[in-house]
């Protein structure tokens, strides 16, 4: 069985990480906030793993104030709007590669309803990545994605 990740911080870190979501920071914001202010550095997957471990949810756009550098919801520029009611039923679609490409653990493809497609990865250190990434993702596109990822990973 895998060992937690949530091993490397401790309780006080973790109320921080409790309270970031509650005010609606978003996976990278916390993944930021844990490195500049508890120094302790995490992958992008730690901390989504950490949240999920500790069932911690982040709060909806809608309920807190968005930051002034992050992109609207609704504002997706490099996708064409008759794109919007896509193939995907609304949903985000996530494949697994059925050959791996080399040095990583795992690969994919995924499709968001907005247009936006890429493939991602993820390398033997843990790290996420994109490649081919066509179009740009919503912010709920991004958080839909990782939780269908998050989900395929936990079924095996």
């Amino acid at each position: 069985m895998m060992r937690c990740m949530s091993a490397k911080i401790d309780k006080e870190q973790l109320e921080c990480v409790r309270a970031w979501a509650a005010q609606g920071v978003d996976l990278n914001g916390i993944q930021k906030k844990l490195r500049e202010e508890c120094g302790v550095h995490l992958t992008y997957m730690e901390v989504r793993f950490l949240l999920l471990d500790h069932g911690i949810e982040i709060a909806m756009e809608s309920e807190s104030a968005p930051e002034a550098d992050a992109p609207q919801p609704d504002m997706a520029p490099d996708v064409p709007s008759d794109v919007e009611d896509g193939a995907n039923n609304g949903k985000v679609r996530v494949t697994v590669d059925d050959l791996q490409l080399p040095g990583t653990l795992i690969s994919g493809k995924a499709e968001f309803p907005g247009g936006a497609s890429g493939a991602w990865q993820i390398d033997q250190l843990g790290r996420f990545g994109w490649s081919q990434l066509t179009g740009r993702p919503s912010p709920q596109e991004m958080q839909d994605f990782q939780q269908e990822l998050t989900s395929m990973l936990s079924r095996g």
